[in-house]
């Protein structure tokens, strides 16, 4: 990377509002940035403290992260208080799967971490973290270099691992909600792999992707991934390993304002999936534009009978009685699809927290 302060000033003068003495000053403020790229190049992940006096002189220029702290916390960690306790502490385990894939019917678990918390409603905080659980399994087949290289997991890290469903039990004894930053796969990929354990397939889940409007509680936040919102918020953590991705998740509910309270206060009420079925070719724009998407069974085979029963139609999901009744009436002059009370349970399902992302 060059150096631009060989370039003539002169040739900026003409620039209304800057000097040539201003228009210096700027170029090599660029190229005291361009030698730092050079330092933080060099160092790699290592924090480049060669830079504290360029930080120093031009703070503006730099923007600090930092670890998230909870992330310090190793497998095995139990009963960590992080705040008073408000009085009205309820479970929660958030989880998080790494899988030999992103197909929920096909793929399988690698890794399954749990970390069981306490969450006082009332505050709209997590206050303690009782255990936190981490396993690898073995697939038995080989995983993709794909996986492995954004996992880090190898063949040999799962060869002969096991899941220890004893302890996975224990952590889900007290029937607590269970929260992921992806539920819709993260539920299906758990539901599949412990099936034979009804208790364990019939639990409320929460999802911190769909169900937190998390640019609404900082502005700073521009992205629904969870590392992005990490470091809009200026933190960081090392992605990627399932107990890792939940302890950051767990600091994100606790250190975004309000958004522990967002999840749960969705949690606690119900959604509606409206179908548009029978809607004819033309009306495709108009449900395009109105927020429904496409649903084809042979792409989701993973869905539950209800969604399976007609093979392909427009779909949308909302989150109040009144937005229920307003897509109906909009479906139905649209293209006056025949809904009646008898029929409505076809063209639509009302899910909790039990029965959402199956």
């Amino acid at each position: 990377m060059e150096s631009i302060m060989d370039n003539d000033v002169n040739e900026f003068n003409s620039r209304d509002g800057i000097t040539a003495d201003e228009q210096e000053k700027l170029l090599s403020e660029v190229n005291d940035l361009l030698a730092s790229v050079k330092v933080k190049e060099a160092n790699g992940d290592r924090f480049p403290l060669e830079l504290l006096p360029a930080i120093a002189k031009n703070p503006d220029n730099f923007k600090l992260l930092t670890r998230i702290p909870y992330t310090r916390f190793g497998i095995g960690t139990k009963s960590i208080k992080l705040h008073e306790p408000g009085g009205d502490e309820k479970s929660m385990v958030i989880l998080d799967t790494e899988t030999t894939g992103l197909d929920p019917h096909t793929s399988k678990i690698i890794e399954l971490a749990m970390v069981k918390v306490k969450y006082s409603p009332a505050l709209g905080l997590v206050t303690s973290i009782e255990a936190v659980y981490d396993e690898l399994e073995d697939p038995y087949e080989q995983l993709a270099p794909e996986v492995v290289r954004i996992t880090g997991i190898t063949n040999d890290d799962v060869a002969g691992k096991k899941i220890d469903e004893g302890a996975v039990c224990a952590l889900l004894a007290d029937n607590p909600l269970i929260v992921a930053h992806n539920a819709a796969f993260d539920r299906n990929m758990f539901e599949k792999r412990f099936a034979h354990l009804s208790s364990l397939c019939n639990l409320p889940w929460g999802c911190t992707l769909s169900e937190i409007k998390w640019s609404s509680l900082d502005d700073r936040i521009s992205s629904v991934k969870q590392e992005a919102i990490a470091s809009a918020t200026g933190y960081f953590y090392d992605a990627h390993r399932a107990s890792t991705d939940c302890l950051a998740l767990l600091w994100l509910l606790n250190n975004v304002q309000g958004a522990l309270t967002a999840l749960l206060n969705s949690v606690d009420s119900l959604t509606y999936t409206i179908r548009a079925l029978g809607a004819p070719f033309e009306c495709r724009t108009a449900l395009k534009n109105s927020g429904y998407a496409w649903y084809d069974s042979s792409r989701n085979r993973n869905q539950s009978p209800w969604w399976v029963s007609c093979d392909k139609y427009w779909y949308k999901t909302v989150r109040s009685a009144e937005d229920y009744q307003r897509e109906i009436e909009f479906l139905t002059e649209l293209y006056h699809p025949m809904i009646t009370p008898e029929n409505q349970g076809v063209f639509s399902m009302a899910s909790s927290a039990y029965t959402r992302y199956k």
